[in-house]
């Protein structure tokens, strides 16, 4: 999910600073991420934490919050938060289970005895935006994504947060290419100054 408001920033400072340095970015599952990374095809991956691989670091990069997300017409796009009783009656569009937001999304459900109202599901964060930008339906999506669109609205879940770490994913006493080091580096600043903008 954080491909959505993290890579374009990421990439706008590297291309900017180093327009000569080629980069090749690839949306994967982490498994094969991880894969990729052991097996040296790669030099940095971002996911998110949670991995039993010993032979990768993994750098805490900055804490995605999932909130509720509805359209600027949606009868909670009123309030800054809603309790999580309020999940149960709400009609959601999700992201499919292949994708790792919403695995984290059933798990927190059924810690908080949630029965979501799962009315679509979509392999696509661009289609879950659209159906909600259309439609009545709701969505549990990083606070971040609504931000970056003026008719939708993100609202808070209260009193429990839905949160998960994104972290930089390195193989173990790999050979670090200068390129590498500062994608890394900019990584860093880029998700520090993301961090700020969910918190205000």
């Amino acid at each position: 999910t954080f491909t959505t408001y993290l890579v374009g920033p990421l990439v706008e400072a590297f291309h900017s600073r180093y327009p000569n340095i080629s980069l090749n970015l690839r949306e994967i599952s982490q498994e094969h991420m991880e894969d990729l990374l052991l097996s040296d095809e790669i030099d940095v991956g971002i996911a998110f934490s949670g991995t039993s691989t010993a032979d990768l670091d993994l750098e805490p990069l900055l804490v995605e919050t999932l909130a509720l997300v509805v359209r600027t017409g949606h009868p909670l796009a009123g309030g800054a938060s809603v309790g999580l009783e309020a999940l149960s009656a709400e009609s959601l569009v999700l992201l499919s289970p292949e994708f790792a937001t919403r695995e984290q999304i059933d798990r927190f459900c059924r810690q908080h005895s949630i029965q979501p109202q799962v009315r679509i599901e979509a392999n696509s964060i661009s289609a879950v935006i659209e159906i909600v930008r259309r439609t009545s339906l709701s969505t549990l999506l990083p606070a971040t994504i609504a931000f970056a669109h003026q008719d939708l609205k993100a609202i808070a879940l209260d009193p429990v947060r839905l949160q998960r770490t994104a972290v930089l994913m390195q193989r173990r006493d790999a050979y670090r290419s200068a390129a590498a080091k500062t994608f890394v580096a900019l990584a860093r600043e880029v998700a520090a100054g993301l961090e700020g903008f969910q918190a205000a």
